[in-house]
């Protein structure tokens, strides 16, 4: 039976969300009948209506449509919480978009059970020779699965960065840190000039990025894989494997009161409001924020930000002190077993998202990052962005965020339940692994059913 190896529990909650809330399922694509009728297909997207990545993705859908009358893309576009919620109903309910944006680990449950198109033949069509032209081999196949099955086409890639106000460091004589203890003994200074050391967006849940630095710098890079997707996922309460230590070294920050009261309440929205304006010093996540914060405070205010690397830990022996989180760990999936007139329209609508002439502006923006060749004016980017590009091809090793990397059922339990636990002293750090550790223990049990 497909959607066998989803996690039940995972799956119930999803169910669950969406009978409460109301929430009607858009309906998979309507193919038309004869040849020369249109053909819909919904993709479905983060890319919010707003500023930013959100406008260049809606114009893109619009001229798409304009260019290709046989083809009609219907955006199905909602924040990435609510998607993967949503696209895990759908798929087990055999009611998925014909396409979709889509992180790693929620690829690699859906395509254990055969409900994702196989993209290795289409990389190697005569017919669509766009994939080749514009990707290296191993960005190509950068999401294969153990029966070297490609479950995604490449469309982002990303790079972490500790952010920093250069303004609020320099009118402090606060020096940038390098390491762990230095980032955390700058917690209450921070506190004493009325402002915190860094912010985030708790009530979004936004800890997948910081729990894979504090696992690369705590555990190493091995160790974590062995956790996620490794024969270890059992033993996340294993101090061998490194994740209690990773949660001892996020209860120091919050004992440090690194983060602003009420973090738990504070969206990401209104923590890059909190960013801009002064009222945090640091921002710790991915390469898309620079975006948002420019347009929130102008050219003016993005100059003032530089990126470092997450601070090593100098006791912790195991870490990976040169490691960053990211790379290729978001891509373009399309549904399996899609009628062929759908599959070659999926097929099409995504070369369209993976070319250059979608991306140059996009990069001139200063939105987000390209794992393909494109040239682009780089005069028009900020510092920052342009730093996160050499961070990318100048790291030694990369690990994906914790929400692209843990199956999701334990992703969630690191970020919605273990940390946030921590921070509202609901939960000692022993209590917080135990909690991540049950829901290991639930999802092992249900791989077995």
């Amino acid at each position: 039976m497909k959607g066998k190896s989803l996690t039940k529990g995972f799956l119930t909650l999803c169910l669950l969300l969406f009978v409460v809330g109301g929430m009607a399922f858009a309906g998979g694509a309507g193919e038309k009948g004869a040849a020369g009728d249109v053909v819909e297909i919904r993709h479905m997207s983060p890319h919010t209506a707003g500023a930013g990545f959100g406008e260049h993705f809606a114009a893109h859908v619009e001229k798409f449509n304009a260019e290709n009358p046989n083809i009609h893309v219907i955006h199905d576009a909602l924040p990435s919480g609510d998607l993967r919620t949503k696209i895990t109903v759908e798929m087990a309910s055999g009611n998925p978009p014909n396409t979709s944006w889509l992180v790693l680990s929620y690829a690699r449950e859906f395509m254990k059970d055969d409900l994702l198109m196989d993209w290795a033949p289409v990389f190697e069509d005569p017919a669509h020779p766009e994939f080749k032209e514009r990707f290296s081999d191993t960005i190509l196949y950068f999401s294969k699965d153990n029966k070297g099955r490609v479950m995604m086409a490449p469309f982002e890639v990303h790079m972490d960065g500790l952010f920093y106000n250069t303004e609020i460091f320099e009118k402090y004589g606060w020096k940038v840190p390098k390491t762990f203890d230095e980032f955390v003994a700058l917690g209450p200074k921070a506190r004493e000039k009325g402002i915190a050391l860094t912010v985030t967006g708790g009530k979004d849940i936004r800890f997948a990025w910081l729990a894979s630095a504090l696992m690369a710098r705590a555990a190493g890079v091995e160790n974590t894989n062995k956790l996620t997707i490794g024969d270890k996922v059992g033993e996340w309460d294993n101090p061998a494997y490194g994740f209690p230590q990773a949660m001892e070294k996020f209860a120091q920050m919050v004992k440090a009161g690194v983060y602003p009261n009420g973090v738990l309440g504070i969206s990401q929205n209104e923590a890059d409001q909190m960013f801009v304006r002064g009222e945090a010093a640091t921002y710790y996540e991915g390469q898309w924020r620079p975006g948002n914060w420019e347009s929130l405070g102008g050219k003016e205010f993005i100059r003032k930000v530089r990126r470092v690397d997450f601070p090593a830990m100098t006791d912790m022996p195991n870490g990976d002190p040169r490691a960053r989180v990211g790379g290729t760990i978001v891509g373009l999936i399309a549904a399996a077993d899609q009628p062929e007139r759908e599959r070659q329209a999926s097929i099409e609508w995504i070369k369209s998202l993976e070319a250059p002439e979608f991306w140059a502006p996009v990069l001139e923006d200063g939105r987000n990052l390209y794992p393909g060749k494109v040239e682009y004016d780089k005069s028009k980017v900020s510092e920052v962005m342009l730093q996160c590009a050499e961070a990318l091809l100048s790291a030694e090793m990369l690990i994906p965020s914790m929400d692209t990397l843990a199956p999701p059922a334990i992703d969630l339990a690191i970020k919605k339940t273990a940390m946030p636990g921590i921070i509202a002293g609901q939960y000692t750090v022993d209590q917080a692994v135990a909690e991540v550790q049950k829901a290991a223990d639930e999802y092992l049990k249900a791989q077995g059913d």
